[in-house]
């Protein structure tokens, strides 16, 4: 027989570790179980999911990702699938980005502010979705006194959108949890897609040298059509985007002494820059850009990939182009499938 504490400590782990209500355990002498209102953070993952999936209306692939959102039973399901088989990002709700006074940290305790929205053609938008390039300010905050997070909120108060996307509100952050910690690499690899179909919003301090802003900044103008507006802010920027062209990524970087916290992310990002340019000095257009550049977002293949004209194998940092062969920094390659090479916390440090 088991005796009361032992019960007591069952009941703690199966909560703990299965999101068991205290009112499935009953007591053997007991006639009917009694009433009791699911935990608070069940409630919270299912009000997402719901909010998430009135949120897409009536697109095609609406079922398949709805099937596929509905199978997590908590967000810890959903976070440990790192996005497979298909990723959802964290959007935060107009609402809840213009109504704060610093940009919130990522956190469980959150989700109403959040809804998911799938990383499939015509769910993330310019028309409804901002991506926020910024810089860190500090190490444990990007803007602790919330005095960028105020430009933005002014710029866009009178512009029609629905979400938004700032790595440290919709990220899990440190200390991460093991399901957190599979997300947030999976956000880190494909948050070229959200640069690539959003709109893109900055505001930056003087300059500094950062690689992570020069790369946003690369992906959104390379592969977007309309160009991006020059304000004083972002004019060394655009510059250095010329002159990579012009001259080189690696002669640019070094010109100007961007740097990187993370030797990984420079490499990482360094590789991305080089195909970027090479695709634009090869005269592909922006369409044939995205196309590549979206599969190499979503397919880490190691085999040589073949498209109109052109073969492409990212670890060995070859792209031949009609029979003429053109190299780049070759990719990193993946530590496993589960943890890359790219390991950032803080990524514009």
């Amino acid at each position: 027989m088991t005796d009361c504490g032992e019960r007591s400590r069952t009941l703690a782990w199966l909560q703990e570790h299965h999101s068991v209500s205290a009112c499935y355990v009953t007591m053997s002498n007991s006639s009917e179980a009694p009433p009791c209102a699911s935990p608070p953070h069940l409630v919270a993952w299912s009000s997402l999911v719901s909010r998430s999936i009135a949120a897409w209306d009536n697109l095609a692939t609406k079922n398949f990702a709805r099937s596929m959102l509905e199978e997590c039973h908590s967000l810890d399901d959903f976070l440990v699938q790192g996005g497979k088989p298909l990723m959802l990002w964290f959007f935060q709700q107009r609402s809840a980005f213009m109504s704060q006074k610093r940009m919130k940290k990522w956190s469980r305790e959150e989700l109403d502010d959040y809804v998911l929205l799938p990383a499939l053609p015509g769910f993330v938008t310019r028309l409804d979705c901002f991506f926020v390039s910024h810089f860190w300010r500090t190490q444990d905050h990007p803007d602790p006194d919330g005095e960028y997070l105020r430009l933005h909120q002014a710029e866009l108060e009178s512009q029609t959108w629905s979400y938004i996307w700032v790595d440290w509100t919709c990220m899990p952050q440190s200390l991460r949890s093991l399901p957190e910690e599979a997300y947030f690499h999976r956000c880190l690899r494909t948050m070229s897609g959200i640069i690539r179909n959003c709109g893109f919003i900055y505001f930056y301090p003087p300059f500094e040298p950062r690689l992570w802003i020069l790369y946003e900044i690369t992906e959104y103008v390379l592969t977007c059509s309309g160009g991006i507006g020059m304000t004083s802010d972002i004019e060394p920027f655009l510059q250095h985007i010329d002159e990579m062209l012009e001259t080189s990524v690696q002669a640019t970087l070094a010109k100007h002494s961007y740097r990187c916290s993370y030797d990984r992310d420079r490499q990482y990002l360094t590789s991305w820059l080089e195909l970027l340019v090479l695709l634009k000095r090869l005269h592909f257009s922006i369409d044939a850009i995205r196309k590549i550049m979206d599969h190499m977002t979503w397919f880490h293949v190691r085999q040589t990939q073949y498209y109109p004209g052109a073969e492409l194998n990212r670890f060995e940092g070859t792209l031949v182009v009609d029979g003429k062969m053109h190299t780049f920094t070759p990719f990193p390659r993946w530590v496993s499938a589960k943890i890359p090479y790219l390991v950032s916390v803080n990524k514009n440090h």
